[in-house]
């Protein structure tokens, strides 16, 4: 009789025996035999060493369980063999190839113990090795996330569960280490009343007002502990098992569900990625654009507190497709938005009179048509204001490591070793959107004025058309909910700016250099043999470059020109010049940026079993990301080096390098 069953398959094929031993499996008795790891798997991407030890691990890794009196915290894994005395080092040296494969994928180990067992009918005396892995919350993330276990659902089930318990652990702690830091310094350094403090830092679930108050009277010895103010494991557990069952599967919040319009043919899936991929009559528009902000802050100062101030930004900022904020509002309130643009903004508090006159075309282009734009733009705008975006939109925090021309930099108020701020997004779904509802009614119109395109993502209609000037008045609502959005990137920036320095952003000098927008079309005046003449500008993967005394430029910047901003990618310089009289030659236009030179999938693959982030903080770049794919494909070789770029624009001399910047920390969507 047996108490359990065992199923198995048997392969009486010795072609396939003979193939496993090649490979490397044992052969006969495992407690007795010489083996490691194979030198072809050692070798091998890290994704045939993650199949290779998720495998081992679903049958010999210990599962994720938590401390019998403590269950807030986890035992650290242990990977256990048997081995007799003449084959004790090759165990040892299959254990210590395990712990270099782990390093890989950023799993600590601690130890490699022995202890005898017992002896054999055969006198042979028996030890039992035990890898033991790190405890670290850091190491388990690694260790269920990115290896985790198979043909084993009930360790699985467990490994995924606890990794997103870890990660909720380590985001309360980092809630409560921020509060801890915070609030002694707002009442010591700023003089804040105990009420204010309270209601200040009591945004977050888990902190109370008796952390607070430990905090302010109480001096803390050791970093604060989560346990306690959230569920335990058992709980989480619980939770978890209850909405999605034994599936291995676990909690994640959706962040949007977007119908997609698509014709052309579906051989697996696709995602919607806000490209400009739109071209009406020689114009194609995003509306994104990008504005630089200077502080008085110096790198001296800001060196020190930039992962406080990176992970400040990543969670006060949402970020990534589909991403929403906080900043609500109604559809009445949205045809507002798209007329006045960063005016809204500043209307309802989001910046200060001042960042108007630093925009261009004072954040509001003339001639935006709220009538013109579809329903589901609208839905999809309304929770869009102040949110990053995905793909290459980013905020980075920058110092000024070069001057080139000293009289224009102090105009500006930067110099060497200065703090400054670059923002990159656009319209977000809402642009996307319009892009998308009327490059099927240009389509359409390509039979009606007779038009051939030999592609249809080149389908145009003339610019006085009901077709084109209906996509104008879109387009400039689009152009301008892209001004408000970033008016409230800054606005968000500026505050956590305040929090992590504990200063007003006034007292900061956090002052907007210069917003320019560098995919839209603009009807502009230009001198065309000798006579005035009203175009229609299109700048795509382009941007303004006004020169000198031009009646459109602020005062302050007549006498050097329109600031011209020319961000580089994560990991190189970016730039800030002017424009020259000499850029009326390429209708005072210029690059906006180095230009990719691999395509997103490109640059995976390239990229496939590397740690951009990790490579990147070598560079002392701090980067945080919504997700892997994102860093990815755009990582710094993916794109051409700003550098020479931006050498070519101020040789050619339709803009003038006036400072460069390098990054210090960036958030991406």
């Amino acid at each position: 009789e047996f108490e359990t069953e065992e199923i198995s398959l048997r392969a009486a094929s010795t072609g396939f025996t003979v193939l496993l031993a090649i490979l490397g499996m044992p052969i006969g008795n495992k407690c007795h035999g010489n083996y490691v790891v194979p030198r072809w798997l050692i070798k091998a991407p890290l994704w045939q060493k993650r199949l290779f030890l998720a495998g081992l691990f679903g049958a010999e890794l210990s599962s994720a369980t938590t401390l019998k009196d403590h269950d807030y915290n986890f035992y650290c894994p242990i990977l256990s063999m048997n081995k007799i005395n003449k084959s004790l080092e090759s165990g040892r040296a299959f254990l210590q190839n395990i712990s270099k494969m782990l390093e890989e994928f950023g799993v600590s180990t601690l130890a490699i113990s022995q202890r005898k067992e017992f002896v054999n009918k055969n006198g042979l005396l028996s030890y039992r090795l035990r890898l033991i892995l790190s405890g670290r919350s850091k190491d388990l993330i690694n260790l269920y996330s990115k290896i985790g276990f198979e043909y084993n659902e009930e360790r699985k089930f467990q490994a995924n569960t606890a990794a997103g318990y870890l990660r909720f652990k380590e985001f309360v702690l980092c809630e409560k280490r921020r509060v801890a830091e915070l609030a002694p310094q707002l009442k010591n350094s700023c003089g804040w009343p105990r009420v204010k403090i309270y209601e200040y830092l009591t945004e977050s679930t888990y902190i109370c007002e008796r952390f607070i108050e430990r905090s302010l009277y109480e001096p803390r010895k050791t970093s604060p502990r989560s346990w306690r103010d959230i569920p335990n494991f058992k709980d989480y557990l619980r939770s978890a098992t209850e909405g999605l069952g034994r599936s291995g599967m676990v909690w994640e919040q959706i962040k949007a569900i977007t119908d997609i319009s698509y014709e052309d043919d579906v051989y697996d899936f696709t995602v919607a990625h806000p490209h400009h991929n739109f071209i009406a009559n020689s114009f194609v528009v995003s509306n994104c654009g990008v504005r630089l902000m200077k502080t008085d802050l110096t790198l001296k100062e800001v060196q020190p507190k930039i992962k406080d101030l990176i992970y400040g930004l990543y969670n006060n900022i949402p970020a990534g497709v589909g991403s929403k904020g906080d900043i609500r509002v109604g559809v009445d309130e949205e045809r507002k938005l798209l007329v006045q643009g960063a005016k809204w903004a500043v209307n309802r508090g989001y910046g200060r009179k001042e960042d108007i006159e630093a925009t261009e075309e004072h954040g509001a282009i003339e001639g935006a048509d709220p009538a013109a734009v579809s329903e589901r733009a609208y839905e999809r705008g309304k929770r869009q204001a102040g949110t990053l975006g995905s793909g290459n939109h980013f905020i980075e925090v920058q110092v000024v490591d070069q001057i080139y021309d000293k009289e224009a930099s102090d105009i500006f108020g930067l110099e060497t070793g200065s703090i400054a701020v670059m923002i990159h997004s656009g319209s977000r779904g809402l642009g996307y959107q319009v892009c998308d509802d009327y490059s099927r009614s240009m389509i359409r119109a390509l039979s009606k004025y007779k038009i051939t395109v030999p592609d249809r993502q080149l389908a145009c209609a003339p610019v006085r058309s009901e077709e084109g000037q209906a996509y104008l008045g879109a387009m400039r609502c689009a152009a301008n909910y892209a001004w408000a959005n970033r008016q409230c990137l800054m606005h968000l920036t500026r505050r956590t700016f305040e929090k992590v320095f504990n200063r007003s952003e006034k007292d900061l000098g956090m002052d907007l250099i210069y917003d320019v927008a560098h995919n839209i079309a603009k009807i502009e005046k230009h001198v065309i043999n000798d006579k005035k003449m009203n175009l229609c500008v299109h700048r795509k993967g382009a941007t303004r470059a006004f020169g000198p005394d031009h009646p459109e430029l602020p005062d302050r910047y007549k006498s050097i020109g329109q600031p011209v901003i020319i961000p580089g990618d994560m990991g190189r310089n970016s730039y800030l010049l002017v424009g020259t009289a000499k850029a009326a030659e390429s209708f005072y236009s210029t690059c906006h940026g180095s230009g990719r030179v691999l395509s997103r999938t490109a640059a995976i693959k390239r990229c496939a079993g590397r740690s951009i982030s990790r490579e990147l903080e070598q560079k002392g770049i701090l980067v945080m990301a919504s997700g892997r794919a994102t860093l990815a494909e755009e990582a710094p070789e993916a794109y051409k080096d700003v550098n020479d770029v931006v050498h070519v624009v101020h040789e050619a001399g339709i803009s003038k390098r006036v400072c460069r910047m390098r990054p210090l920390g960036v958030i991406k969507g």
